[in-house]
């Protein structure tokens, strides 16, 4: 979170984007499998969570700095988003003043946009839940702030403590938002369909009766990391 930018004042109209068959297989997993599958992501810190009910987004970042509560280049932002793209707000976090509401939202949404993630506050979510637009948010405040700016997109920026490029892969769901490096988009793909295929061998067995032991291994595993840091107990009777 900034409150002020290098690149301030500043317009690229071209952001990368990634091969659109990775992006769409990225998709198919959730924000805790490519989590756990670790790798080149960077998971967003907690206090921003879905605002209406729509909450799929997956997408390349179209970035936004604005000075918080400023909304001036979020007025620009609809030029520059093509479809599949994920705006991504650097706010700075504050939360008295909204940034973005349903009449953007809706020139977004008319240009292809898959989804806001704002470290900002936001309003009208009334309007916004009927456009159907997944919104991630810090907040909701009915007032907006100033329209001066400064302001700049598609820039590096923050977005709850995580960096977040032009072109980056932003994947969101109801457990919060994850982000993915484009020139990694590959490998964490990869990452996130081993796990999900451990977990689909968990979950069979736990189907055929298996406890959590026999598929985890949690009690010798317990046994070790406990004789590892020299406990002396053991279960109790």
């Amino acid at each position: 979170m900034s409150r002020w930018h290098p690149q301030a004042w500043s317009i690229t109209t071209e952001a990368p984007r990634p091969d659109a068959e990775l992006v769409a297989e990225l998709a198919r997993f959730p924000t805790t499998q490519i989590a756990d599958g670790g790798g080149p992501i960077a998971v967003v810190g907690p206090g921003i969570g879905p605002m209406v009910a729509a909450t799929e987004i997956c997408g390349p970042a179209v970035t936004l700095w604005t000075a918080p509560g400023d909304i001036l280049y979020i007025l620009k932002s609809p030029d520059l988003v093509q479809p599949g793209d994920v705006l991504v707000i650097d706010g700075a976090g504050r939360l008295d003043a909204a940034v973005i509401g349903d009449v953007i939202g809706g020139r977004l949404l008319a240009n292809g946009c898959a989804g806001i993630v704002a470290d900002a506050a936001v309003r009208d979510l009334e309007g916004l839940e009927a456009l159907g637009l997944p919104v991630h948010a810090r907040g909701a405040h009915p007032a907006t702030g100033s329209n001066v700016g400064p302001g700049a997109l598609n820039v590096p920026i923050q977005c709850g403590g995580v960096a977040v490029h032009p072109g980056d892969v932003v994947r969101a769901d109801r457990s919060g938002v994850v982000v993915v490096r484009a020139g990694a988009l590959a490998e964490v793909v990869e990452r996130a369909r081993a796990v999900g295929a451990h977990e689909d061998e968990w979950q069979a067995a736990f189907a055929d009766g298996a406890g959590l032991d026999a598929v985890f291994g949690i009690d010798a595993l317990i046994a070790e990391k406990a004789a590892a840091a020299g406990a002396t107990g053991g279960p109790e009777a």
